[in-house]
């Protein structure tokens, strides 16, 4: 008997020994499988982001029939085409995501998200669009000079008002929000207004002349219209004045970054609530274009480097040099997309990484308007008079 007690115990023991060791060699396998698959995902992601393209091939074609006055611009990944009698908008080859009429001389344009506000400088109504095609007529009694769009549908409108001028908010569904009274004594005259996404923050570069000296002063502000700008007066919550530049031109990068572009300078801001000047970048050169990405600004400089015509310099949100590179495509448009830029103009498009590397280097099949990435890297929309066409690079 005792013989037989200490066999079976052995026995006991194997049996634990062959359940853990059954229990490693499963683990094991796992973990091979998923370093597998790692490994593999890795490798695809390095070939996608170095694939050097050579060609594409037309996955899809959309016959339409457009006017030669109509205008095109790309707009939180969808196409808007829009002209004086009317604006549509779709998504690549799919059909009209909303159509509406109006009449318009010199329709002006402000997107953000998917909201769509339109207008006629110096006339009295804005037309603002939501993503599902749902009209507001905005009705702001004073002649508009500028205007911006958030991403629910709030829209800052700057309104001439005799000497001074004023600087209204309005909701989605056309009411009145808030105004702002400017007078070329205190405040200085707006030449630009911005929203950020969210619609909290609202910036403003303003323009002033020392009624003694004759002196041109700038100025940039920022007002906040969430809780923390209600204890300030009017809103206001952070500003900076510069002297010898003027500003032409403020955009949010972010909900909490934006960008002021003056003749000699670029400056960079970052905050949610009460944003601060975090980068200031010089400017000797003449801008040539200026072009907004997801969250970078892009500027194109002339150039005379090796024969190249111009220079490509593009910038995060902080204000940190995310691409310095030249290039001598005439382009009509630029694209920033996926740490990509992508120049083209009718006949020709040039796509460069943020590492100066050319990914893409070929004409078109057909004249060509419009050139907008989707979420595919290699995949594009092209557009022009008459048709759509989706692309795959190759």
């Amino acid at each position: 008997m005792p013989d037989l007690h200490v066999v079976k115990r052995e026995k006991n023991v194997n049996f634990d020994a062959e359940v853990r060791l059954h229990r490693v060699k499963i683990f094991g396998s796992l973990i091979f499988v998923v370093v597998i698959i790692a490994c593999a995902c890795l490798y695809a992601k390095n070939y996608f982001d170095n694939k050097i393209y050579t060609g594409y091939e037309i996955l899809g074609k959309s016959l339409r029939s457009d006017s030669d006055t109509a205008n095109y611009m790309t707009y939180n990944g969808h196409i808007l085409k829009y002209s004086r009698d009317g604006a549509e908008s779709y998504d690549g080859l799919k059909e009209a995501r909303w159509n509406i009429t109006y009449e318009m001389q010199d329709p002006q344009v402000a997107t953000c998200s998917d909201y769509v506000a339109m207008a006629d400088q110096g006339s009295t109504e804005i037309l603002l669009v939501s993503g599902t095609g749902e009209e507001t007529h905005i009705n702001t009694k004073l002649p508009i000079v500028n205007f911006s769009v958030a991403g629910q549908g709030v829209v800052a409108v700057v309104l001439e008002d005799g000497e001074a001028a004023r600087i209204n908010l309005y909701d989605a569904g056309g009411t009145e929000l808030a105004g702002i009274k400017c007078s070329m004594v205190k405040s200085g005259y707006p030449i630009d207004v911005a929203l950020s996404p969210d619609g909290t923050l609202l910036g403003v570069s303003y323009i002033r002349v020392d009624g003694e000296t004759g002196n041109v002063h700038s100025s940039v502000a920022f007002y906040n219209f969430g809780d923390v700008g209600q204890n300030e007066i009017d809103n206001y919550v952070s500003g900076y004045d510069y002297g010898d530049v003027i500003m032409p031109r403020i955009k949010f990068l972010s909900h909490d970054s934006a960008i002021a572009i003056g003749d000699n300078r670029m400056v960079f801001y970052s905050g949610d609530q009460k944003p601060e000047a975090v980068s200031e970048n010089s400017i000797n050169e003449e801008i040539q274009s200026v072009y907004f990405g997801p969250e970078e600004a892009a500027f194109v400089f002339r150039s005379d480097e090796g024969g190249n015509k111009y220079r490509l310099m593009v910038y995060g949100k902080t204000g940190r040099v995310l691409m310095d590179e030249d290039f001598e495509l005439s382009y009509t448009d630029i694209q920033l997309c996926d740490r990509r830029a992508v120049i083209y103009n009718d006949s020709a498009c040039e796509i460069i990484d943020f590492k100066g590397r050319v990914r893409y280097d070929g004409l078109f099949e057909d004249p060509v308007l419009l050139m907008v990435p989707t979420d595919n890297a290699a995949r594009y929309i092209l557009v022009d008079r008459g048709m759509t066409q989706e692309i795959q690079l190759n």
